[in-house]
């Protein structure tokens, strides 16, 4: 039940963040400053999405790699569990 707690909370985050990158975004000129770092939000925000079901996934004893969409976020996840 922690698990999807947490998973519930992640998700909650996403949407905080996602929502405050759309506001940024709706300024042209701030918008144009800072793209890089609203696309680096939105990376943050898929990153955890992706932990969420993660959880959710231990819940049911099934959590597995194989479908992470995000390669980097995949990579890093393997090469903790070799260590």
């Amino acid at each position: 039940r922690l698990a999807a707690a947490l998973a519930e909370e992640l998700v909650l985050a996403s949407r905080i963040l996602g929502d405050l990158a759309y506001d940024l975004g709706q300024d042209s000129e701030t918008l144009r400053k800072h793209i890089g770092s609203l696309q680096a939000i939105d990376h943050v925000t898929q990153i955890q999405l992706v932990v969420a079901d993660l959880l959710r996934e231990i819940d049911t004893h099934a959590a597995t790699l194989g479908h992470v969409p995000l390669q980097d976020m995949a990579d890093r996840l393997r090469g903790t569990l070799a260590a």
